[in-house]
């Protein structure tokens, strides 16, 4: 009887569209990290739609990658790897507690609970296959349900909470853990929300300043 079993296999997606400058910052920490653990990294560049906000192309990128891998990780491109030591095995698959997708709530910081209980769609784990596929096609269809997502913030994301979620009730752990998965002071993965793009680019620049990651 053959009882080997095949590492797990990773994907990193970030979806990035324009010249912001911290772009490259966030995608040299990220691709860092992936190769030091065998992960595969990935970045879109696709122009967004037009008729609705630049955040929901991370739909259709997590639509085309969605495949040849086990776990699908996605994470906004202002977000990054803070603990390079830290995996993805480890750290956020038990998290998922056998659910398919696994998100933070919708938590900055101590100071910035802006809906508790509420997933954060910045960083997401999801397990490769028929049922994920299909909640995200319900996702990237829902602003045809509901027009106002479209730009409406924080659009796709109450895209997610106000169409995705009823219609798949069981399919995501949101995790109250913020500081691990996403938070703005994350320890494995951190997340610079709402601050300016001066400020983000100043932290990750730092942040490879620290790490020696040229």
């Amino acid at each position: 009887m053959n009882t080997t079993t095949h590492p797990t296999k990773i994907k990193v997606i970030q979806y990035m569209y324009g010249d912001f400058e911290y772009y490259p910052w966030s995608e040299k920490i990220n691709r860092h990290y992936c190769e030091r653990h065998g992960y595969e990294y990935g970045v879109s560049h696709q122009a967004p739609r037009v008729e609705r906000h630049a955040s929901w192309q991370k739909i259709p990128t997590i639509l085309s990658e969605l495949q040849n891998c086990d776990y699908l990780l996605l994470m906004d491109a202002d977000a990054h790897f803070y603990s390079h030591e830290l995996t993805v095995e480890q750290e956020l698959i038990p998290l998922m507690a056998g659910k398919p997708i696994l998100m933070a709530q919708d938590f900055g910081s101590e100071q910035e609970r802006w809906t508790p209980g509420k997933p954060n769609a910045g960083v997401i784990l999801m397990k490769t296959d028929d049922q994920v596929r299909a909640f995200c096609e319900e996702w990237d269809k829902s602003p045809e349900t509901d027009p106002s997502v479209c730009w409406n913030w924080p659009v796709d994301q109450l895209g997610l909470w106000n169409v995705v979620m009823p219609k798949f009730p069981d399919m995501v752990q949101v995790h109250p853990e913020y500081y691990m998965i996403q938070g703005r002071y994350g320890q494995y993965i951190r997340h610079y929300m709402l601050l300016s793009d001066k400020e983000r680019t100043e932290q990750m620049r730092a942040f490879c300043e620290r790490r020696n990651i040229e």
